[in-house]
């Protein structure tokens, strides 16, 4: 029963981190695009660029609504059902919680004058508010990632351990930049995506979208490879379960490799797409199907990798080389979970699912936010 519990409690931390993720990657990737498009314009004196922009900043700002509550569930879940977890996080990687707390604190009121001075100060000004608020939006993943590096390479072996050890964990470079290119990559396409649903389609800005997606998918998989292989070193047991027996590993479970490689299959199709939507766009003729397929291929890549990199260390937390923390000795002892309960919480959360889809749409393309 213990095991069975564990089970659920892993799938629903893993579901509210798998939607936070959804999101959290379009904010961060749109808010690098918005700031960068918004100052060409400003240096540029072109009207049509800054609409782009401010197509850009309404996905970011519709994204940070929806992966502001997502991440609050993942919050409530991980205290809840994973309370030593949670305690170990925030003695061992205070400082890097700090971090990313900090940079949501900034973001969250910088958004909020950027939206609300966007043409009512100078157009310099305006880009110079940019800049802070895009460096606080990537402080939240610069430093929440070292709690995944964490949980791949753990430093708490004593308790005496110094807070400031956090800082050089081997698995955070690689992990750090295939997370900031990849979120980029993905904004890029979801917000070709979005653009592509527009009445009056802005070939301009799907241009921009689609140019830097195909852009960052190359260095996207050069970051990815170079934590596989840190992964090799470090991390043994997820490396394997990845990788599988095509790469000559041997895996702990069937469950996880598939998915793996699923996603590079659906990194090449997303390729081609773009690449495809790319030249018809150039041409003056937008495949909308093509161009909305990008974000689509783009979200599928990422839940899928998330999944695997995530799902792999099951039945562990922390890893430490072939083996790790059991799950079981991290759940909450002091107050018993009824599987009810879990249930209730797995329900719940896909209920909340289906809503928050249904008003993502309305809000994305039926624009609850004002176009003008």
């Amino acid at each position: 029963m213990s095991d069975y519990l564990a089970l659920l409690s892993f799938a629903v931390l893993g579901f509210a981190l798998e939607m936070h993720l959804v999101f959290v990657n379009v904010i961060i990737g749109a808010t690098v695009l918005t700031v960068i498009t918004r100052y060409v314009a400003y240096r540029r004196n072109d009207p049509g660029l800054e609409a782009t922009a401010r197509d850009m900043f309404r996905l970011m700002v519709v994204s940070e609504l929806f992966g502001g509550v997502w991440g609050t569930i993942l919050t409530v879940f991980m205290a809840g059902l994973f309370p030593s977890m949670t305690a170990i996080f925030m003695r061992t990687y205070f400082y890097p919680v700090a971090i990313a707390l900090t940079g949501i604190l900034i973001s969250i009121p910088l958004i909020a004058i950027y939206w609300h001075l966007w043409g009512r100060i100078s157009p310099r000004t305006h880009s110079l508010i940019g800049i802070p608020m895009a460096i606080s939006v990537l402080l939240v993943p610069i430093g929440f990632r070292y709690l995944f590096a964490g949980l791949d390479y753990p430093q708490y072996t004593t308790s005496a351990i110094n807070p400031l050890t956090a800082f050089s964990n081997p698995v955070y470079p690689p992990l750090i930049a295939h997370t900031l290119i990849g979120a980029m990559d993905i904004g890029a396409f979801v917000t070709a995506t979005v653009l592509a649903t527009k009445r009056n389609l802005n070939i301009r800005g799907i241009k921009i979208a689609l140019g830097t997606g195909l852009l960052l998918l190359v260095p996207q998989a050069i970051a990815g490879a170079y934590y596989f292989t840190v992964l090799q070193r470090y991390d043994p047991y997820i490396a394997r379960n990845i990788a599988g027996p095509l790469l000559g590993y041997d895996p702990t479970t069937t469950m996880f490799y598939p998915a793996f490689y699923t996603a590079i299959a659906l990194t090449i199709a997303l390729a081609t797409t773009a690449t495809y939507a790319l030249y018809t766009t150039m041409q003056g003729k937008v495949t909308r199907l093509a161009v909305m397929s990008t974000g689509i291929l783009a979200e599928a890549v990422l839940i899928l990798m998330e999944y695997v990199n995530d799902g792999s260390r099951y039945p562990y937390l922390f890893i430490h080389g072939n083996t790790g923390t059991p799950i079981t000795q991290l759940m909450n002892t002091l107050i018993p979970i009824p599987l009810v309960a879990m249930y209730t919480m797995l329900l719940s959360t896909l209920a909340f699912t289906a809503i928050f889809s249904i008003t993502l749409y309305y809000a994305v393309i039926k624009r609850f936010l004002p176009e003008e």
